[in-house]
């Protein structure tokens, strides 16, 4: 029933066991002693021959049953420990004792040890009693000492339950006890006067009845005190608990007063046990209680909730249910394992694992937490911080941190690509180990605007790298601060920009110089101009600028090729150059076509010098091909002075002089003159210039729609776009007024690029209304030498996300023909877009079909004379039907152009082509007007007969 726990408590067993031994043998020695003095006493004389031998064999009887109860009592001590006997301490005692009292005196009266001859009573039965009083007064002392040194047996391994009662205790003191003494001196009396009267019988038996009385009553007592323990202490073992509390004292002695003591500390601990079953039942974490076979013995509220067992389901079970890994006893401390519900789900715990004591027996406490969510939480955070620094570590650009004091904390691995450091190098030094000396200044008021809390965005700055060249870098940065809300330091990205740098210097340089040549462009020198012109102004001096124009470019290019054209103006640039001052600017104007801007010269200076030029030119031969090439230039020279305007005008006087050069025969210089006579002839052509610069820099011009039908439907879905410019007074001015002179002062580019710009932006507004239609656009020939204009349409089609199959771009066919390389190619890279192209004016010219094959056209538009002239001869009927079979055999679309009767529009539809235009479809409009369909515009049959 228990067991030894320490071996301290072995040796303390070991000592009241032979303690008890040997008070046991100590009591059959007193015994018998006294048994054998109160026979003297009594006047019981031993034979005097035979006493010795008897005596000798009374003493070894004596000393064999002493070893024999001795052994018992050994053996008893370690089955009572066991729970063998039971704790029958009482009954083995006075069992042993009385088997004494039995012996002992049929020993001495068979072996004759006493003389009872002279005895006229009954000898052994007076002996028996007499050994029986005796036994009785010796043993109660023994038996008492005996209940002390098991008092000290339960003081180690406890009390199951009550062995003798104090009741028992007071009735053999207050009630057998005196009358045992009583009894003694009633046997004396008799056998002293050898006669028993009623008297004395009567006296004793009143005194034992007044003893036994007054025991009674002292023991009722005692029981009424004892009542309320002894009413819990037979009570269940589950209420043995629960109504300790309720104790009541039921007298007034110490008994009564440690029953109110008892009480009260049972109260207090019946509050203290319902504290922790609340605390417990309502914990936020699981709390279970195994003993050492892992059976479980408690389980709170928040456990069924977990695992979704009751505890009167789960009691007694073991814990590996629950928790399969887990083995008890195990290690003690905090873990993460594996545990399963009831419905066999597998849940992540967390367990606390701690020992306890509950008597004598090692119980295990086990506090269980879900973490599920808090391990699938830290796996994403894991995750995504993994995610975080591979996009960190793996990031082109560089990520930093910095401290209050500019020290790198933090650098990825582009500080290896950017500074040639790895970054375990660069944490902890100063960042203006780094920097450029020209930018110390200016990195160290950003720093502190940093730490200011101003973020810095695109922040450009120089530092030098492990070998001492110089990267530009980008950064952005922003302030990082602590609980306390105190910048603690700065954060960021930096980006190497130096590619960057080297391509907007090389980008800038483009900007203002030709590529082809590397001289100036039209763009420097046209800023250059202006300010020329300006300072001119200021200052009263005079400049000189030439327009060059090369004599017999279009010749070589179109006889040699593009490749030879190209070395051409290379070459013809360089003894440009190499015969100019170094101040004075030359610039490839466009073509073949050069200007010069030379400082501080006056008419005649400017007039020497543009005659070497020309002569230089003339002197020079052109070698392709192991042949020789004369060039010629003319040169027309225009001085800017303190009455030159604008640079427009400027531009003018050159070009009418260079124009004015060419005319008088080529190969030779002109000086402009403000009252030649050729001016007269050309004023007009030079207003529409400066009119039309206006124009573009006031965006003073429009656009008119023009429908085009559908044959086949009958709709009108494509229009297509012409332009207007609008006057200073309002007048409208149709492109016939002012195209000439766009052409003739080189703005046809910026016309094309406005037509271009604005009419892309108005259908795509058109389009997201919901509008699906298509519009033709009339481009010139320059726009093929456009390098702005195709990147414009890309960039346009990406912002507005317009179809760029809605885009016809036309262009006449003389244009196209007189430079078809160029056009081929303008055409082909449209095309890739996804535009479509248009030929205008088709069969205009005398081999058209023959150069068809080479342009990669979408439509053709017949010349309208054939379409107005077909009604009247069968000839240009003959021509169109042409034109149309053929176009189809090409798979292109044919569209009709000049329909301005309904009787054209009968015709055309009648030969087949796929689109009519004209007055009569719908003439130009600023609005795109509902059209007529094709069975209202068409007349009934009998109106053409």
């Amino acid at each position: 029933m228990f067991e030894t726990s320490n071996v301290k408590d072995k040796r303390n067993f070991a000592q009241i066991r032979n303690q008890l031994v040997a008070m046991i043998a100590g009591s059959f020695i007193a015994v018998s002693v006294a048994g054998y003095s109160a026979a003297v006493f009594f006047a019981m004389p031993p034979h005097t021959f035979s006493a010795l031998p008897a005596l000798a064999i009374v003493a070894f009887v004596l000393t064999l049953f002493m070893a024999l109860s001795g052994l018992h009592f050994w053996r008893w001590s370690n089955a009572s420990v066991r729970g063998g006997a039971a704790y029958s301490y009482s009954c083995n005692f006075w069992g042993l004792h009385a088997l004494y009292v039995f012996i002992a005196p049929c020993l001495f009266y068979l072996t004759g040890v006493f003389d009872f001859s002279g005895n006229t009573g009954v000898p052994l039965l007076s002996l028996i009693l007499l050994q029986l009083i005796t036994s009785i007064l010796l043993c109660l002392p023994f038996y008492f000492m005996g209940l002390n040194i098991l008092g000290r047996m339960a003081s180690i391994y406890g009390l199951p339950k009550i062995q003798v009662s104090l009741r028992y205790r007071l009735f053999i003191l207050v009630g057998l006890l005196p009358l045992l003494v009583s009894a003694i001196l009633v046997e004396y009396y008799w056998w002293r006067t050898e006669y028993f009267t009623n008297e004395v019988l009567f006296i004793w038996g009143g005194l034992g009845i007044i003893t036994l009385w007054l025991a009674l009553v002292a023991i009722r007592g005692v029981g009424l005190a004892l009542e309320p323990v002894s009413a819990i202490l037979t009570s269940t073992e589950t209420d043995e608990h629960l109504d300790f509390h309720q104790l009541r004292p039921n007298s007034t002695d110490e008994i009564g007063y440690l029953t109110q003591l008892l009480q009260k500390l049972f109260h207090r601990l019946k509050d203290r046990e319902a504290q922790v079953r609340a605390i417990v039942d309502h914990a936020a974490e699981g709390i279970i209680v195994v003993d050492q076979t892992g059976q479980i013995n408690t389980f709170n509220r928040a456990a069924e909730q977990l695992f979704g067992y009751k505890f009167s389901e789960i009691k007694g079970q073991p814990l590996s249910g629950l928790l399969p890994t887990i083995v008890v006893p195990g290690v003690m401390g905090i873990c993460e394992i594996e545990g399963v519900d009831h419905s066999g789900q597998t849940l992540m715990l967390s367990l606390r694992i701690t020992e306890m004591n509950i008597s004598g027996c090692t119980m295990y406490t086990y506090l269980v937490a879900d973490v599920s969510e808090r391990i699938t939480a830290q796996r994403k955070t894991q995750e995504a911080e993994s995610r975080y620094r591979q996009l960190v570590e793996t990031a082109h650009d560089l990520v930093w941190s910095m401290d209050e004091q500019a020290r790198w904390t933090y650098l990825n691995a582009a500080a290896y690509t950017i500074y040639g450091y790895r970054p375990e190098e660069m944490i902890g030094q100063y960042a203006r180990n780094y920097q450029s000396s020209e930018y110390a200044e200016q990195d160290l008021a950003a720093f502190k605007e940093a730490l200011k809390g101003n973020d810095l965005v695109q922040y450009e700055t120089v530092y030098i790298d492990k070998t001492g060249h110089t990267h530009y870098l980008s950064f952005n940065a922003k302030a990082f601060k602590n609980a306390e809300g105190q910048v603690v330091g700065i954060s960021g990205t930096a980006r190497d920009i130096t590619e960057q740098k080297e391509f907007e210097r090389q980008l800038a340089y483009q900007a203002q110089h030709d590529g082809l040549t590397g001289l100036a462009n039209r763009v420097q020198f046209q800023n250059e101009l202006e300010r020329v012109v300006a300072r001119v102004a200021r200052s009263g001096a005079t400049c000189a600028l030439f327009y060059i124009d090369m004599d017999q470019f279009k010749y070589i290019n179109d006889t040699l090729g593009h490749a030879a054209g190209d070395r051409l103006l290379i070459e013809f640039a360089m003894q440009l150059k190499s015969n100019l001052r170094d101040g004075d600017l030359l610039a490839r104007f466009g073509g073949d076509e050069f200007t010069v801007l030379l400082y501080n010269v006056d008419s005649e200076s400017a007039m020497i010098v543009a005659e070497h030029l020309r002569s230089v030119i003339t002197d020079y031969r052109f070698l392709e091909s192991g042949k020789a090439y004369r060039l010629s230039c003319s040169i027309g020279v225009a001085l800017i002075d303190n009455a030159t305007i604008t640079t427009d005008e400027c531009m003018a006087h050159a070009d009418l002089a260079c124009h004015l050069a060419k005319k008088q025969g080529r190969n030779r210089c002109y000086l402009y003159q403000p009252k030649d006579q050729n001016e007269a002839k050309l004023e007009a052509g030079l207003g529409w210039a400066i009119r039309l610069r206006e124009a573009l820099d006031q965006d003073r011009f429009k656009l008119a729609y023009q429908p085009i039908l559908s044959i086949a439907d009958g709709s009108v879905t494509h229009y297509e776009v012409l332009l207007r410019m609008v006057a200073e007074d309002g007048e409208i001015i149709l492109p016939g007024g002012f195209l000439s002179a766009a052409e003739r002062f080189g703005l046809m580019n910026e016309i094309d690029r406005w037509m271009v710009r604005n009419a892309m932006i108005r259908l795509a507004e058109l389009q997201d209304h919901g509008k699906a239609i298509g519009f033709s656009l009339n481009i010139s020939a320059h726009a093929f030498d456009d390098e702005t204009l195709l990147p414009m349409i890309r960039t346009l089609l990406e912002k507005t996300n317009l179809d760029p199959s809605a885009l016809t771009f036309e262009v006449s066919e003389a244009n196209a023909i007189g430079n078809l390389p160029s056009a081929a190619r303008f055409i082909n890279e449209l095309r890739e877009i996804g535009c479509m192209f248009a030929l205008d004016c088709f069969g205009s010219g005398f081999s058209s079909f023959t150069y068809l094959k080479h342009l990669p056209v979408d439509k053709l538009k017949i010349d309208g004379t054939f379409i107005q002239n077909m009604m009247h001869t069968t000839v240009d009927r003959a021509m169109v039907q042409s034109m149309t079979q053929v176009a189809h055999a090409l798979d292109k679309i044919v569209i009709a152009g000049c329909v301005e009767t309904a009787e054209a529009l009968s015709l055309v539809t009648e030969i087949g082509v796929d689109y009519a235009q004209g007055y009569y479809v719908g003439e130009p409009d600023e609005h795109l007007l509902s059209q007529p369909t094709l069975h209202e515009l068409l007349p009934p049959p009998s109106m053409l007969q």
